[in-house]
């Protein structure tokens, strides 16, 4: 079985959408329990990227440990962020001890993405990291592009050069430079990294799984759909859902019950709604985590009044799309189809989940 540990919900979709797209049975998991799905590829989301870094730890931790007792031979993938944003490090230690192995080899960037390495110097759309918008992410804002820098205590590793002990982060600008690195690799090294590595990794462990055709076309319903914008970043939807902004006092803290009572009246009365946050980015970690919990507060209570029929989920942002998931209380999903990459659709039970990282745009 292929094992993927992602650090964040979206980030674990997105994964999930390539080994479906690769012709595999694929399951996604929030937490390893006694019964392990039936699948060729089992991807565990742990959200450790809005841990801390000593809980990341423990839970790495434990994961491996119950890894370590199933009864079937592993091949495990470390999905990491493709902006080197989380606890890589503490984490990819911990699983380095834990499989007694000396070496990890981390190839985040994606070059489907303008995003690349070059000389240790991470760039998106030629610009250096600390020059994008992801100087301004509230936990892990990018505030160097020399990688070695961004994440202290690794390697820079060139094309020409092998990996050494410890976490070596490989240069790439291209889908040929990937697979280059990749060819590096023996049996003493974990493998991690984004999608583009991913994508390239699992050919190379499935030659003969057959691609599964996708299009990025899909058709909303008329009908129960609810449409969740977790980042203070996004704008007016394009799908024509009417909206409800967050007030705001919530915003700043306040209360969101006379804002969650408003919104039942507005969803059991048109079973279409788009709910974004207008106001601008600002308080840093703590007004992240506090609004992507209402906003899980306010989803969980809308969802549970279409609780017994077919219901359409759409949500912004890896974060903000965990917390609503486990206010839930779900768990286990099936692939229901890739709509592009990064932009996964899943299903529990009779709802069906469409899930976008924030900085992805949606397709047609």
């Amino acid at each position: 079985m292929i094992v993927v540990i992602a650090d964040d919900l979206t980030g674990a979709a997105e994964i999930a959408g390539i080994a479906w797209r690769n012709g595999l049975l694929v399951r996604m998991i929030m937490r390893l329990t006694r019964t392990i799905p039936t699948c060729d590829v089992l991807v565990i989301a742990t959200n450790t990227r809005q841990a801390t870094k000593a809980k990341a730890i423990k839970e790495t931790d434990d994961l491996m440990h119950k890894l370590s007792m199933l009864d079937s031979p592993l091949f495990i993938y470390k999905k990491t962020d493709s902006a080197l944003r989380g606890h890589i490090v503490a984490e990819l230690n911990a699983m380095m001890l834990a499989l007694q192995k000396p070496k990890a080899l981390l190839i985040a960037q994606n070059p489907s993405k303008e995003r690349i390495i070059k000389n240790g110097i991470y760039y998106l759309d030629d610009l250096p990291l600390h020059q994008s918008q992801f100087y301004y992410d509230p936990e892990f804002p990018a505030n160097t592009a020399v990688v070695e820098e961004r994440l202290p205590g690794t390697h820079s590793l060139s094309l020409l050069d092998p990996p050494q002990k410890g976490i070596n982060i490989a240069d790439a600008s291209s889908q040929e430079d990937i697979k280059l690195q990749l060819q590096k690799c023996s049996d003493d090294t974990i493998i991690a990294g984004g999608a583009d590595t991913f994508g390239h990794w699992i050919k190379m462990m499935t030659p003969d799984a057959k691609d599964v055709e996708t299009t990025s076309e899909f058709n909303i319903p008329s009908s129960n759909v609810l449409l969740i914008q977790g980042s203070t970043q996004s704008h007016a939807n394009k799908f024509g859902l009417p909206e409800s902004l967050m007030p705001d006092d919530v915003f700043h803290g306040e209360s969101p019950e006379k804002w969650i009572k408003s919104l039942k009246e507005q969803f059991n009365e048109t079973s279409l709604m788009a709910i974004r946050i207008p106001q601008p980015s600002e308080g840093g970690k703590d007004y992240a985590i506090r609004l992507r919990n209402t906003m899980a507060k306010v989803t969980a209570k809308l969802v549970k009044e279409k609780a017994a029929t077919p219901f359409y989920l759409m949500i912004e942002g890896g974060a903000t799309a965990y917390a609503i998931i486990q206010r839930l209380g779900w768990n286990s999903f099936s692939i229901e189809r890739e709509l592009a990459p990064g932009v996964v659709t899943i299903q529990y039970k009779q709802t069906l989940i469409t899930l976008k990282p924030g900085s992805y745009p949606w397709p047609s």
